[in-house]
């Protein structure tokens, strides 16, 4: 009997947490299309609420060792600091035009990035130290590409509507300024952001401020 307690005890304590992640851009809220981006969703998107503010996903959503997530974090603020270390200009991401994506018979529609080469690099980045940490023991499966979501249709005849809008709105390419990177993690099915890993915030503010003089 003793013996049975011993082993379920060694059990709980060696059981292994998980949790999921993903590395995020978020974008100033402050730029034209940024603001045509989250009007377009207030008026079109159901799921509008639960994140109003514009951001995207480097990588498909991975899980990580509880006790490892305090050095991933730090591992991934030290190489985002290493590479932007001393760069005053503020990182942006281009889109060109609309797509859709589905997914368990519903329609997402989004915008389609065009990532330029330090985008790129980073990108390559993220998902080398996210795979060095991410259980190896659970199936992991990259996304063939990243977008930005505009919307969750559960019918084509939802998605024909507002993609006539779509064209016309999203119709002429432009780009987004990032405003930080950040580390997001699910918590009881909600996404929230855990922890800033690099912010471009004080460059933004000087960049607009640059531009409201200059007008």
């Amino acid at each position: 009997m003793m013996n049975d307690l011993t082993s379920e005890s060694n059990s709980i304590t060696n059981e292994v947490t998980m949790s999921k992640f993903f590395v995020g851009l978020n974008f100033s809220s402050d730029s034209l299309l940024s603001r045509k981006i989250m009007g377009f969703r207030k008026r079109f998107d159901p799921k509008y609420n639960h994140y109003s503010f514009p951001h995207m996903s480097m990588l498909a959503p991975f899980e990580v060792d509880a006790r490892d997530v305090e050095n991933l974090t730090d591992t991934l603020k030290e190489e985002f600091e290493t590479f932007y270390y001393g760069s005053t200009q503020v990182p942006s991401l281009a889109f060109t035009g609309v797509g859709v994506f589905e997914y368990k018979r519903r329609n997402l529609l989004y915008l389609n990035p065009a990532y330029g080469a330090d985008l790129n690099f980073c990108s390559e980045m993220v998902l080398d130290i996210c795979h060095t940490f991410r259980s190896k023991k659970l199936n992991y499966k990259e996304n063939k590409k990243q977008f930005l979501p505009l919307g969750m249709f559960n019918t084509t005849e939802e998605l024909h509507i507002v993609m006539e809008n779509a064209k016309v709105e999203f119709q002429h390419n432009s780009e987004l300024p990032i405003a930080s990177i950040s580390l997001y993690e699910n918590r009881m099915g909600i996404w929230v952001e855990r922890e800033v890993l690099v912010s471009f915030e004080e460059n933004l503010g000087q960049l607009l401020h640059s531009n409201s003089t200059t007008i």
